[in-house]
């Protein structure tokens, strides 16, 4: 979060702002039993899927972001949260290709006219239609039975598009919808990853948004996540992470020196005057704010290189010859971590100086969602699996007895999202109010 001053003098730094708060969600529910720990965000909806990671508690930026498509758009070079979008949602319309093959995505139904099932003239088919026909989601609970949907007519439009052409039936086309689905979704997850040195395997999917539930076991386990958390504001949870963020200034300057006749008294006035910048921000904008930290990040580089990364100063001095080793060595160490490999004998070049303040201006404990008044058991029903349709118990998520655990096969429902708890995997509600899934194994 921006002052609103700043905000209007360079809006450029809100650009893509809204899919960068689900990650400080993602950060702060991933964290709450185990701080620290690697976390995966995503943040499904009914166009898009964004994928973003955090690290060592850190949620990574980066500078090549492009408005506009990319290599003919413009690139904006300043930070930004790095967030990984495909066109993957609830509303992602399934199709055949020329050659006959099911592709799901990125083209989207929108709100207007929707999933076939909405009955607002929408005749193509999508994960939602599909979901309602499997049994996932429940056509007379959609947002808390405000907004029933027509299953008939998501049946009409897999079977038109999908099943009918494919020589298969009608679950079994509804079956695949979802799983190439999933398959576009982990690839991205892999892409933000795996290819910088994480591993999904040291990780925890915290899924959000209003059709995350339904295959995040499935991309946990396709991708090796042992488990899987969905915050009881899962559906809103880019709106959460807007509640949780700090308020935020950044103050850059430019001066360039290297580890090999580094200029300590350069440095040490271009540190001065950027801490000064963020005290007067402090006392400013921030004043009154619960909690105040200033940090420092340098831009540097080994010298033959062309591109550059942020690596953050332990104390926010670099004042002697010790300060600077410690420096060399967290270089060293980040450029390892990212690219898989170090090159202790270079010198290293530092082109520019960033301070950051943060100032903490709200309760993020606070930020749950109200459970209904009442809320009925919810009968079993027939739900279909890859082996077929099973009778599957369905849950309220909000009722749930915390830590309870309830093993997969069953169906987990709010007002504003379901979770699909798949064969094998088993969920527990926390204190916390987030559900905690155990992946297992299909």
């Amino acid at each position: 979060m921006i002052d609103a001053a700043d905000a209007a003098a360079a809006p450029i730094h809100i650009v893509n702002s809204g899919p960068s708060m689900a990650p400080l969600a993602g950060r702060h529910y991933a964290g709450l039993d185990d701080p620290g720990r690697a976390a995966i965000v995503a943040d499904t909806g009914g166009t898009t899927f964004d994928v973003s990671i955090v690290r060592n508690g850190q949620i990574p930026t980066r500078r090549e972001i492009w408005i506009g498509p990319r290599y003919r758009g413009i690139m904006a070079g300043f930070p930004w949260v790095d967030v990984k979008s495909v066109g993957a949602g609830g509303g992602s319309i399934a199709r055949l290709d020329s050659g006959g093959l099911l592709n799901v995505g990125p083209a989207s139904a929108g709100a207007v006219p929707g999933q076939a099932a909405y009955g607002r003239g929408g005749t193509e088919p999508t994960v939602t239609d599909a979901s309602v026909i499997l049994g996932h989601i429940d056509p007379a609970l959609f947002l808390g039975g405000s907004m029933p949907l027509d299953a008939a007519l998501a049946e009409v439009a897999i079977a038109h598009v999908v099943a009918d052409p494919m020589g298969i039936s009608v679950p079994d086309a509804s079956e695949a919808v979802p799983a190439i689905a999933t398959e576009n979704m982990v690839q991205a997850s892999l892409d933000i990853t795996v290819k910088p040195g994480i591993g999904p395997r040291e990780a925890v999917l915290t899924g959000g948004g209003g059709a995350a539930g339904l295959n995040s076991v499935k991309i946990a386990r396709r991708q090796g996540c042992p488990g899987v958390i969905v915050p009881d504001v899962g559906a809103a949870l880019s709106a959460a992470g807007a509640l949780m963020s700090d308020l935020k200034a950044e103050y850059h300057a430019d001066l360039v020196t290297q580890t090999t006749g580094f200029d300590h008294g350069g440095v040490a006035n271009v540190l001065t005057q950027l801490r000064a910048q963020c005290d007067a921000f402090a006392k400013g904008p921030g004043a009154g704010a619960e909690q105040t930290q200033i940090g420092f990040r340098v831009d540097a580089r080994y010298a033959t290189q062309v591109w550059e990364i942020g690596v953050p100063l332990r104390t926010g001095t670099l004042a002697d010859a010790a300060a600077v080793a410690d420096f060399v060595e967290d270089f060293h160490q980040t450029h390892e971590d990212l690219f898989s490999f170090r090159d202790a004998g270079s010198a290293i070049e530092i082109i520019g100086w960033t301070a950051h303040v943060t100032c903490r201006i709200g309760n993020r404990t606070e930020i749950r969602l109200a459970p209904p008044q009442a809320a009925a058991p919810r009968p079993a029903r027939q739900v279909h699996f890859p082996d077929g349709w099973q009778q599957t118990p369905v849950h309220r998520f909000e009722t749930m007895a915390f830590a309870h655990p309830i093993a997969g096969t069953a169906i987990i429902e709010s007002d504003f999202a379901t979770v699909v708890i798949d064969p094998g995997a088993t969920a527990r509600r926390m204190p916390s109010g987030k559900l905690v899934i155990d992946a297992g194994s299909a």
